[in-house]
């Protein structure tokens, strides 16, 4: 029995003699398989696995058993199991693989998925949605989950007899969710099973919260959490580039299956289904995981033809389609009762907007199909957008690839920006070197009535902007930047309106006459644009996700280990200095306790306002551990200016804090240290600032000054 869990085991019977198991239906992922596998092959090696496959009657290859995309039955699970645990001689084999799967999966999406949860908590308490990752034969609940417990409730599917290796397989899983945190592997205590005739599995997850609150304050669960912020920024730049990959591609259908494929890896569902019409009235193309053939063009025909509000809610449905056309649906599909994380909706909308930008490329290139310049110029840019992550990358883009398909001699791109309500400049392409925008440069509604007219989303096609009429603001802006003729083509998706692109040239203005060949190039880059920003949005918002906390807002740990980086690399050769705060409430968790989590969740956003309000915008404010704040104040150091700081910070304490229900009074400790009087590199400064304020906190309570 593993040291970390105490279970209740029944062993199986005997490896019977080789015979098929029954391969209908997908009811394990091979999440569970791909781990199985491996440790088979590091037992025995190829011959071993050879084995696992004859002796177990299961008939799919090795290829296919590693691949976390696929999937297996219920009866192919257990001889997996019990083959495995004969093979290596292991009678804990089923909760090895559990123990296994956090190392073996870590790069996995679906970790990346559970990690995206924020906490082990969030993780068990959502367990009804987390355990369909890995398997559908049962049904789960969390009975309860707090800082460091959670009990979890199994119940067997009709159908799917619980199996003693299920059970020990699900306590390694248990142990695990701590484990993808960067924190030690969870106690499990297993005392009700169904495989010993309980109606249920019950399962105590117990870990030390204390200590995962000890580790958050560590240098290593900061490394941690650079890793995990590295794993996701990679797991983005991948996804990307497998965009630019699929666009590439030459055959439309072989395109299309690599994105149901792509899907089915990232999105964790038996069954996968994409149906799309190229052109209306076409026969659908379908591309499908987990269906046979009759099964995919009955279900084809029904998403099609249903409203997405009429289909069943443990269907993910999103809809295939661009400005140019709604070109069908992309479905993952589990049975009733089982459901998705919100994060998978999203997920799958990028594949769906993949696969509508492979169907743009494909119809374009057959309605361009005498224009081969024309067409070659627009793939080339669509490689380019599909390559670039944030809105300001895909901004950038653009202006570096407008010249290629349009004879121009400057190409601005601006941005809607929701937020200001107003439209900015964010990438600028010249001859001349020397041209730039100003900086300040933006439009409004109320001061341009074509930007008004674009966000009632009427005349949503290229303006031409004769330097002499039409069009004030914008024919003042571009003359002043040396523009003979312009066209200015809207950015817009059928419900956001997101920018625009300005085509200029600075001398003879035929060049850019506007004619049915020029303004259809302009409209298929704005066509290729409308999808790259719309993913860019989603970039910039999960960018944002994981670089802020998500109570608060603030930034986060790793964002404030960036600006920490940021500002020591900035004032390293020369004379200037920061200070940096470590602030920790005082009988917060009394007040936790008593009052309940929520009113202690909005103390810690009331905090959080109080603390932002007491710096400046080139300041940071972070918060990072549970009630536990740091704020970097950028050229102040030691004298007066950070005393004022300080004292700013106390008196965010002074007055009480109205929730919505109660007012509370806390207090705070807060410790200081000065770059670079106090460390010469940035963990000591941490440390430093660290251990001042639990100086502050040990005499707090002696009636000393609450700040250093």
């Amino acid at each position: 029995m593993s040291e970390i869990c105490r279970s209740f085991v029944v062993m199986g019977p005997p490896v019977p003699e080789p015979m098929p198991v029954a391969a209908e239906g997908a009811h394990f992922s091979c999440s569970l398989t791909a781990v199985l596998v491996a440790r088979v092959q590091a037992f025995g090696g190829d011959p071993a696995v050879a084995r696992l496959l004859r002796e177990s009657g299961v008939h799919r290859t090795p290829e296919y058993l590693l691949d976390l995309g696929n999937w297996v039955s219920y009866d192919e699970a257990v001889a997996l199991w019990r083959v495995g645990a004969s093979i290596t001689m292991d009678p804990k084999f089923a909760l090895r693989l559990g123990e296994d799967a956090a190392e073996r999966l870590k790069a996995s999406p679906v970790a990346a998925l559970l990690r995206s949860l924020g906490s082990p908590e969030e993780v068990y308490r959502q367990i009804a949605t987390t355990a369909t990752k890995f398997s559908v034969a049962v049904a789960g609940e969390a009975v309860r989950v707090g800082p460091g417990y959670a009990e979890i409730r199994f119940v067997p599917v009709d159908g799917f007899p619980r199996d003693a290796n299920h059970c020990e397989w699900t306590v390694g899983l248990l142990t695990q969710s701590t484990v993808i945190f960067g924190l030690a592997p969870a106690l499990v205590e297993h005392d009700r099973c169904a495989a010993l005739g309980a109606a249920d599995c019950t399962y105590r997850v117990i870990w030390d919260a204390a200590s995962a609150a000890e580790a958050a304050e560590s240098p290593a669960q900061t490394a941690a959490l650079k890793e995990q912020l590295s794993a996701m920024t990679e797991r983005l730049q991948s996804m990307f580039a497998t965009a630019s990959d699929l666009i590439a591609a030459g055959d439309l259908d072989v395109t299309l299956a690599q994105i149901t494929d792509r899907a089915a890896l990232e999105v964790r569902a038996p069954r996968y289904l994409l149906a799309v019409r190229p052109t209306a009235g076409d026969d659908p193309h379908i591309h499908h995981r987990g269906f046979d053939e009759t099964e995919a063009r009955d279900c084809a025909e029904r998403i099609l033809g249903t409203p997405l509000a009429d289909l069943p809610p443990s269907w993910l449905v999103v809809p295939v389609r661009s400005h140019r056309s709604d070109y069908g649906r992309l479905l993952a599909m589990y049975g009733d009762g089982q459901g998705f994380f919100t994060q998978e909706r999203e997920l799958l909308e990028v594949y769906a907007r993949y696969a509508a930008t492979a169907l743009d490329t494909a119809t374009a290139l057959a309605e361009a199909r005498r224009r081969h310049e024309q067409a070659t110029a627009l793939l080339e840019l669509a490689r380019k957008l599909a390559t670039a992550g944030t809105s300001d990358e895909v901004a950038q883009r653009l202006v570096d690839a407008v010249p290629a398909v349009v004879d121009c001699d400057r190409v601005g791109v601006y941005l809607w920006d929701e937020e200001t309500r107003e439209l900015r400049g964010r990438a600028v392409y010249s001859v001349d070197k020397g041209d730039s925008e100003p900086a300040d440069w933006s439009l409004s509604p109320a001061d341009d009535a074509l930007l008004a007219s674009w966000l009632a989303r009427e005349g949503l096609e290229p303006q031409v902007v004769d330097p002499h009429q039409g069009h004030p603001p914008l024919r003042e802006f571009l003359g002043q930047l040396g523009a003979v003729s312009s066209i200015v083509v809207p950015i817009s998706s059928r419900e956001h309106f997101l920018g625009a692109i300005a085509v200029s040239v600075k001398q003879d203005a035929l060049r850019l006459r506007p004619n049915p060949d020029i303004l259809d190039r302009l409209s298929g880059i704005a066509a290729h644009a409308t999808t790259a920003l719309e993913n860019g949005r989603l970039v910039d918002r999960i960018t944002h996700q994981a670089r802020h906390d998500g109570l608060t807002g603030l930034a986060n740990r790793a964002e404030l280990a960036d600006a920490l980086t940021r500002a020591s690399t900035g004032t390293r050769h020369r004379d200037a200095t920061f200070s940096l705060f470590y602030i920790d409430l005082d009988d917060f968790k009394s007040i936790n306790d008593e009052l309940g989590h929520q009113v202690g969740d909005e103390l810690l956003c009331a905090v959080s306002l109080r603390l932002a309000a007491c710096l400046r915008e080139v300041d940071t404010v972070a918060r990072i551990g549970g009630d536990e704040f740091a704020a970097l104040v950028n050229g102040i150091g030691v004298g007066p200016e950070s005393d004022q700081v300080l004292e700013r910070l106390r008196g965010a304490f002074d007055d009480p804090f109205d929730l919505r229900q109660h007012r509370v009074r806390v207090g705070a400790s807060i410790g200081r240290a000065v770059w670079p009087r106090d460390a010469d590199d940035i963990d000591g400064l941490i440390r430093r600032a660290d251990s001042s304020m639990y100086e502050v906190k040990r005499v707090h309570h002696d009636g000393s000054p609450r700040g250093r």
